[in-house]
């Protein structure tokens, strides 16, 4: 499979049909329909089917188009490193990352570092951990921002000097919004919303202790954005960190803390491979940042 031909499949599921995808590419309809033809031939599968509407694809054009993607990008990352001058400082520096406060530290070693070098860009990936941990072994990203963080022996490690607090994301109208902190006890027959890493498992499941079991989790979320309109809705009261959202007097939700305290530890995970120039760049700038506020 050439790489060309991957970037004529994908730009074809991107734009829903053949005579869309030839005039984004600025080739002739018959010359991107051999080339599809011939892909299929290779693969021995049919990879799309045309309806009405356009293209669906097979159950194989849906595998296909996942290692396409994943291919082409770092095809094109490769290529953006490796056309750099050889003494440049600059291009681009790809950060995955949870949501948790500790991007603040992330976006001041940003700036200082654009700063110091104005051709370097970044580009930031969020998600929850488990998504992202995959595509930064496989290369996506130069670092991770990873929550709750782990141990990782074949990776670099360095734990910020940043601590986010757990608690319950409620609306202001939610009988708990008045108490200074919750217990497990006082969630029992609560509607909740909890993140992916559930309720019984990590460090939730640490501070729920015997009592998780019969928590009534309603719903379950991916990033934290989402469960705010669930909470706002009136779905249940959401686990999250505290500094997310707005939640003061006047706003319609409040965050009540967890009793006990329940924060967790935040870190940034990169390769043992030579880091690029740039990647070294903003690390480095990272690390002054840390020092300054007590990091380790």
């Amino acid at each position: 499979m050439e790489l060309r031909t991957l970037r004529y499949f994908t730009t074809v599921v991107r734009e829903g049909s053949i005579t869309a995808a030839a005039k984004s590419l600025h080739v002739t309809q018959p010359t991107l329909s051999r080339q599809l033809a011939a892909l299929e031939d290779e693969l021995g599968h049919a990879l799309y089917q045309r309806n009405r509407k356009g293209i669906e694809l097979t159950e194989q054009g849906v595998i296909l188009r996942r290692y396409a993607e994943s291919i082409l990008a770092l095809a094109d990352k490769a290529e953006e490193e490796i056309a750099l001058p050889t003494h440049s400082i600059a291009g681009k520096v790809h950060i995955a990352a949870g949501e948790t406060q500790a991007m603040e530290l992330i976006a001041e070693a940003m700036k200082r570092t654009s700063a110091a070098y104005p051709g370097i860009t970044f580009e930031i990936y969020s998600g929850t951990s488990a998504d992202l941990m995959d595509n930064f072994v496989r290369g996506f990203y130069d670092f991770f921002l990873e929550c709750e963080m782990r141990s990782h022996v074949d990776m670099h490690t360095m734990h910020l000097p940043h601590k986010d607090t757990w608690g319950l994301l409620v609306r202001r109208d939610n009988p708990l919004a008045s108490l200074e902190a919750v217990s497990p006890e006082d969630l029992i027959g609560q509607p909740l919303i909890s993140s992916r890493q559930g309720v019984k498992v990590g460090v939730l499941g640490q501070w729920f202790g015997e009592l998780a079991d019969e928590m009534d989790v309603r719903a379950v979320y991916n990033l934290p954005l989402n469960a705010k309109f669930l909470v706002r809705a009136g779905l249940g009261s959401a686990f999250t960190y505290r500094g997310l959202f707005e939640a003061n007097k006047i706003s319609d939700l409040a965050f009540v803390p967890l009793s006990p305290t329940l924060e967790s530890t935040q870190g940034i995970v990169w390769r043992k491979t030579l880091p690029t120039r740039q990647a070294q760049a903003f690390l480095d700038t990272l690390k002054e940042v840390c020092e300054e506020i007590g990091g380790d």
